[in-house]
Formats: C-alpha cells, structure tokens, sequence
C-alpha cells in the first residue's frame, strides 16, 4: 500500500489532501487566516542506497545525504488553534528536479552531458520539471485555493523566513493568489539609499540593515525569554518605511532589542519585508508578531524528529519514503489535534505520568508513557512465552561459566 504496488494506495499526494481537507474544515470560515510554511531537511548521513537520494545540509553547514520537506501550518485569526495543513518531500536528485545553476547552464548551452540536456529538453516541453521555486508555489497554491472555494471572503497571509526573501516570490503571493505575505529579509539586501563609497568615490547602495528608516518607536517589554535565558526591561526599537521592489512599493519593518544595560541581544537586527501596509506603529508592531509565530512550526518539525523518529525510516524506494514521511506528519497533525483531550483525560494523566512528566501533560510525554507501557508489555509477553525467570537465569549463568572455562 505504500510503495504503490497496489490497486489501493496510501500515497503522499492523498495525504496531503486530507491535511488540506482537514484545515479548511476547520478554519475556512474564519476571516484571515496565517499559513506558516517552511522547509525541513530529512537527514540520511549514512545513507547510500536510497532511490533519489538528495543533498542538504547539516546543523554545522556541511553538505550530506537527505532529503527535503516542505512543511505548513495554518493559525486561525486569534493565532491561537494550530492546525498540521500540508506536507511536500522533494529530492534535487530526482530526474525531474533542475537546479537553478542546472537551469542557468542550459540556458547558456554548458552542459556537456548530451542525455541530461535531452531530459531537461523533455521536461521543459512538457512542462513537468520542478525547481524549489515551482515546487513552493504548487505546494502554496494548493492550500490558497481550496480555503478561497470554500470562503472567497477569506484573507490569507502567508509568513516565511529569509528563503523566500526575493521579488518573484512576493509577487507570486500577491498577484497570483491574491493574498499577503510577511517575510524576513536578508542582511544583503539593498535599501534605495545610497552612499559615497570612500575608497572608490563611487555611488552604492546601502544594505536595508543599515539604512534610515522614516518612522521609528521604543516600548517597554517587562519578561521576556529567550532560548532559555531570562530577560527584563527589554527596550524593543520599531522602525518601518517603504521599499520599492521591481517598481512596486513593499513594507519594511526593523527590530532592535536592547537589553537594560543598552546592549543589542541580537548581533543583527531583524528585518521584515510584507505585502501589508503600514501606516502606524500599531500595524507595524503586529508584523512583528505575526512573524514570531513562525516558531510554531519549528515546534513542529522538533516534535516530529525527537518524538515521532521523522529520520528514522528504512524503506529504500523513493514512493514508500515520500508517503512515509508524509504518514508521519498526518500522524503528527493527529496529535496536535487531541491536544486538549491530552490534557483533561485521567488515563492520558496517567501514561504521561508514566514519563516522570513532573505534572506536564503533552503529546511527547503521551508518547513517552506509551513506550513505558508497550515496553512493559513486551517484558511480560517474553516471560508468558519462554521459560521461567529463575530458569532463565539458571541458564545465563550456566552459559556464562561455560564462556569462561567453568
């Protein structure tokens, strides 16, 4: 059924579908919704033998084998219900996949390899070759319209981190789907200013990160705490002004935390671009928190790692590893769904408890008691099925003695 030998299959593509479902039933009647989408490597270091197996990166930067998930989130318009919406895996070694330098040196005729130039001819022709950038806007797409078919009213805001930091990409999200999108910028972007460059006299631009902005405000965060570490009086310096991206006017929001003895907590600001407009420091400061709750996905892909052994498959076909790792995050979406039966069920109480919880009542010590209690299971079931305990230990020792000479 996985592999898709069979009349009837459970393919990524149906699961996908049913997460899509599943969010439009039940957020589609809301009036704005937030899709949190990111990617999320699946790495396979000791790998060789997996079909299409790709290439990503590390924690320490460094190329090794994996694959690559797109991942979405869907928050209602209260931020506060969190919804698993779609799923995609892709590999940049699938024959269908061509890379934006691939891409660039066809286009320039330096391809020496005469059969991959008449593959990328055939996919071109037919139109079925995929880059992460066609890849992210099926994979957007598909939830953008099936939440509008069911409520055209509907207002979309799309929140990506600095992947997605490019012209093409925010006008996709807004003259494509009609929606809005908040992104975090990259420090190499260009502002429209420009400066004298002192060692050639010339006219540059300046970075964005380092420009004026033309409204600015500094409020007062109480607690705040980050990674951990516990902060007070932190000054939060605001500042917005718009940018013009291919003739077309962007917002722009930047974001300095000063901690109480004056010093940056961040080594780098950070900087927002959004489709949104800004014409007070309120709507500048909710970009701001719009875009903080893109951790929650993070949250996600952590849960699903650490909790549910996302990396842990050993299916070697490329169908049974895609609808594998898309079973995992349904079954990871399921959990996230009974979030509040976890906590008000007594038998939930009590698995949890089983993980020495300390009185925390989630899905990861859920989880945890369940592996306590299927773990018990197995030890009683080994003792029903074999020989005595005090028999068995006869033997270990008996067998011990004989491994020593005895």
């Amino acid at each position: 059924m996985i592999d898709g030998r069979l009349n009837s299959v459970l393919d990524n593509e149906k699961i996908s579908k049913a997460l899509i479902d599943n969010s439009v039933e039940k957020l589609g009647s809301n009036k704005r919704i937030y899709i949190f989408s990111d990617h999320c490597d699946s790495r396979k270091p000791y790998s060789k033998m997996l079909e299409n197996l790709g290439k990503v990166r590390d924690l320490n930067g460094n190329i090794i084998n994996g694959f690559t998930t797109l991942g979405s989130v869907m928050l209602d318009e209260n931020k506060r219900e969190l919804t698993l919406s779609n799923i995609s895996v892709q590999s940049n070694k699938e024959p269908s996949f061509i890379t934006k330098k691939e891409l660039k040196a066809y286009n320039d005729g330096k391809i020496k390899n005469t059969q991959r130039v008449q593959e990328i001819d055939k996919l071109i022709e037919e139109e079925t070759y995929h880059t992460m950038s066609t890849l992210l806007h099926k994979h957007l797409q598909q939830q953008s319209e099936a939440l509008k078919k069911e409520n055209p009213e509907l207002s979309i805001c799309h929140v990506h981190d600095r992947g997605c930091d490019s012209v093409e990409y925010l006008e996709f999200i807004k003259e494509t789907l009609g929606d809005d999108a908040v992104v975090r910028a990259k420090k190499s972007r260009n502002s429209e200013q420009t400066k004298i460059n002192p060692k050639t006299s010339r006219k540059v631009k300046v970075k964005l990160i380092d420009s004026k902005f033309a409204n600015e405000k500094v409020y007062l965060i109480d607690k705040l705490t980050i990674k951990g570490r516990y902060y007070q009086q932190v000054k939060c310096h605001i500042e917005w002004d718009i940018i013009t991206l291919n003739k077309k006017e962007y917002s722009t929001v930047r974001i300095t935390l000063i901690n109480r003895d004056a010093k940056p907590i961040y080594k780098e600001p950070m900087l927002l671009i959004s489709t949104l407009k800004i014409t007070s420091y309120l709507q500048a400061k909710e970009i701001y928190h719009i875009y903080l709750h893109r951790s929650k996905i993070e949250g996600v892909f952590k849960f699903l790692k650490d909790v549910l052994g996302w990396e842990e498959y050993q299916v070697r076909d490329w169908e049974s590893i895609k609808n594998i790792i898309s079973i995992c995050y349904f079954v990871g979406g399921y959990f996230y769904e009974i979030q509040s039966t976890l906590i008000e069920d007594e038998t939930v109480q009590m698995i949890c408890n089983l993980a020495k919880n300390k009185g925390v009542i989630s899905r990861r010590f859920f989880l945890e008691g369940l592996k306590v209690i299927l773990t018990a299971w197995h030890l009683d079931n080994f003792k029903k099925r074999t020989i005595s305990p005090m028999r068995c230990l006869g033997r270990c020792k008996a067998y011990a003695g004989i491994r020593n000479g005895i």
